[in-house]
């Protein structure tokens, strides 16, 4: 597999495209910023009638180095993604590698500005507003380093409740509330029961209920039914993972974020992710423009850029930056009706423009 070491080190040549993206190219950066870089890779026209079909994305662990193939790269532009329509506005400072199949390819750009094109933004911008929320929620309830137990999303009816005469009978108990060990136990499936099993304890002699991930299901002997049987195990198996995915989430989300960037969080002086919400204002101004003057805004100055600033310092409270990003909204929706663009990109000019780039790569490499 190509990582980004190997792409710029041994096939320089492929390289169509590389530029800083990301804040550092929107003019919204700060000291703590990363270096995000982006790029556009060709792909011989042959590979493609390969068994095995070519990598269209090169990146490395983080993502913030990315290679997009030339294919991928039309192909998301004709369903209007914001991220690789703006390699083809790219301020010059930002741009690292250019070639003349780049120059021809934002030559075409006008071909990818449509209706749709202001859609996705304003799609992009209030997912930004679902992610910030997210995040906030994992600010405020922070996960422990051990990953949750599957014994705490086991409930068990005891014996003893189920014959019980004077108690409120069936009501299953948390497991650890028994004192029942699984380690000591073997499960039975409970006929016509999802996620319920019969429980018989051996003590040491038992192999266990839990083996790995796994909940291993036994044939109890017909001699052990009534002696060994302490009761019936529900066991919550799709609560398990998805509290395991919500917790792998979050140490992933640990490990790899900008610390800098989640102190006013943590400090208690935010309620809301700033640089998330900062790219949803972004998003919905690039949106407007490309409905008013028919292209994105990449790198922004002036007023509009000390606006994004100020959201992302926190200077504003959540319930005025979503004022304003409503606002936007719906000026967007109104613009939307009156803009001369096509509704979509028409997919055989973007398919012909391909070829034309993968061909005159191709002749400019031999």
């Amino acid at each position: 597999m190509l990582t980004p070491e190997i792409l710029t080190q041994q096939y320089a040549s492929r390289i169509l495209f590389e530029c800083i993206s990301g804040s550092r190219a929107y003019g919204t950066s700060n000291a703590h910023s990363d270096v995000d870089i982006r790029g556009i890779h060709a792909q011989p026209a042959v590979s493609f009638i390969a068994l095995k079909p070519p990598q269209e994305l090169i990146a490395d662990d983080r993502h913030n180095t990315v290679y997009y193939s030339l294919r991928r790269t039309i192909e998301l532009l004709t369903s209007a993604n914001p991220n690789i329509l703006e390699l083809l506005y790219m301020p010059e400072d930002c741009i690292r590698v250019d070639t003349p199949e780049m120059a021809r390819l934002r030559e075409r750009r006008q071909l990818f500005i449509t209706r749709q094109c202001a859609d996705t933004h304003i799609g992009y911008a209030f997912s930004q507003i679902k992610k910030a929320k997210g995040q906030n929620k994992w600010i405020n309830q922070p996960k422990p380093e051990q990953p949750p137990r599957k014994e705490a999303f086991c409930h068990v009816l005891t014996r003893a409740a189920l014959a019980t005469r004077t108690e409120v009978p069936c009501r299953p108990q948390p497991l650890d509330d028994t004192g029942i060990q699984l380690a000591h136990c073997h499960a039975a499936r409970l006929e016509h029961a999802q996620d319920g099993y019969r429980l018989y304890g051996y003590g040491g002699r038992a192999r266990g209920v839990f083996r790995g991930d796994v909940l291993a299901v036994e044939s109890i002997p017909l001699a052990d039914e009534a002696t060994h049987f302490v009761g019936l195990l529900f066991y919550n198996e799709r609560g398990w993972r998805h509290a395991m995915d919500d917790h792998r989430n979050y140490w992933t989300w640990r490990s790899e974020r900008n610390e800098a960037r989640w102190r006013q969080q943590e400090a208690g002086e935010l309620d809301y992710d700033a640089k998330n919400i900062m790219h949803t204002v972004r998003l919905l101004m690039s949106g407007r423009s490309i409905l008013q003057h028919g292209a994105p805004i990449v790198r922004f100055d002036g007023a509009q850029q000390a606006l994004l600033m100020k959201v992302r310092s926190g200077g504003f409270s959540y319930a005025e930056v979503m004022a304003m990003a409503e606002d936007i909204k719906a000026e967007c929706a109104l613009l939307r009706d009156q803009a001369e663009l096509p509704e979509v990109a028409d997919f055989g000019s973007a398919e012909r423009l391909l070829l034309e780039l993968t061909e005159h790569w191709e002749q400019r490499c031999r």
